[in-house]
């Protein structure tokens, strides 16, 4: 074997375990997105046109968790379950669906447009107030 041959060898062995061992290092070393709770009610408007109010649990960089969940339904006048009714649309408590859902979301960031947080004295924070002191 020519001696330049086998250093090309050497040094290409060398490169590929260099990057071998960055690869490995920035896999296990990146820093991980803590899940984090935010304080108070917030509404999460999503990409469908759905609205949900509560509170945030928990949320990564790919899922927004959501519990005490109130939702707002137009279109079909007041029920025996609305909290507040405004117009056509009234507010309603996620769990006496049809379906029976437990009191907590998940919810796909990607379907989120955007986070507001209610302010305390605003009708749909007065009313879940008026619910949960019931």
């Amino acid at each position: 074997m020519n001696l330049s041959w086998k250093k090309s060898l050497i040094i290409f062995i060398a490169l590929f375990a260099l990057l071998l061992g960055v690869n490995i290092a920035s896999y296990y070393l990146k820093p991980s997105v803590k899940s984090v709770a935010r304080e108070g009610v917030y509404a999460v408007f999503l990409t469908n046109g759905q609205v949900y109010f509560g509170a945030i649990s928990s949320e990564d960089e790919k899922i927004l968790t959501l519990n005490g969940i109130y939702y707002l339904q137009s279109k079909g006048g007041p029920t025996e379950d609305s909290l507040i009714t405004q117009s056509d649309v009234s507010l309603l408590k996620l769990g006496n669906e049809l379906h029976g859902p437990e009191d907590w979301m998940e919810i796909n960031k990607q379907n989120v447009l955007f986070i507001e947080k209610l302010k305390s004295d605003s009708k749909v924070g007065k009313a879940i107030e008026n619910y949960k002191n019931q």
